[in-house]
């Protein structure tokens, strides 16, 4: 047990301490934005900076003119005292797509190394459940179990 403990201790990334996603901030942006900046999507929090992405341009010029009050305003929430920026990204350009492809090969290494750690384990109920953990984290074409 503690070798699995220290394979995923070295294979899975770790995310900053002070990361926060949308669905966290969603509540506190609803609070705290003007209501002419109710359009803005807060994406994510992370060392300092807070991403949005603005349906239009004429959103992103408006949070650019009222950043410095709703920076100061945010900053008393939990988790965004840190806070020293906001930046803007347009809507039409937010990177989930890239999110799920850089997904994947952790996902391929992740199951090459759970696969290779069932093949060293003797007790057969452990044996095969890490083996269905690779099989669920390998990609549907197949690439993790290809190489041993």
């Amino acid at each position: 047990m503690q070798a699995l403990v220290g394979i995923l201790g070295r294979s899975l990334p770790k995310p900053p301490s002070d990361l926060l996603l949308a669905a966290n901030l969603r509540p506190v942006w609803q609070r705290k934005a003007p209501e002419n900046l109710k359009g803005v999507e807060p994406l994510w929090y992370c060392r300092g900076r807070l991403v949005v992405a603005a349906p239009g341009s004429a959103y992103a010029a408006r949070l650019r003119e009222e950043a410095p009050g709703l920076i100061q305003s945010l900053r008393a929430e939990v988790g965004l005292d840190g806070l020293r920026e906001i930046v803007v990204r347009p809507a039409q350009r937010v990177p989930q797509a890239r999110a799920v492809a850089t997904a994947a090969p952790r996902s391929a290494v992740a199951a090459r190394c759970f696969g290779t750690l069932a093949a060293s384990i003797d007790d057969p109920a452990l044996k095969a459940s890490l083996g269905r953990l690779a099989a669920t984290l390998a990609p549907a074409d197949g690439a993790a179990t290809s190489r041993p």
